[in-house]
């Protein structure tokens, strides 16, 4: 997964970019309607599942809140 700046009109430009080529992409390969939104809805669904993954993976681990040990008393 690309991380880009998506601040200021430079950063929305791009965005914007990304997603028309993302969206061609789609629209030319899709044999028909359901087809097209079948892969959209697919590719929506899995860029969400790695987004939730990588969110978890980045947590610190005490942060989760099933840890074995007690918090040190301070």
């Amino acid at each position: 997964m690309r991380h880009l700046p998506v601040s200021g009109q430079e950063g929305r430009n791009e965005l914007r970019k990304i997603a028309v080529r993302f969206e061609e992409k789609i629209y030319t390969g899709a044999t028909s309607q359901s087809d097209y939104l079948r892969k959209i809805s697919l590719k929506m669904l899995t860029m969400e599942t790695k987004a939730q993954t990588a969110l978890a993976n980045n947590l610190p681990s005490n942060s989760v809140g099933n840890s074995k040990n007690p918090p040190d008393p301070v």
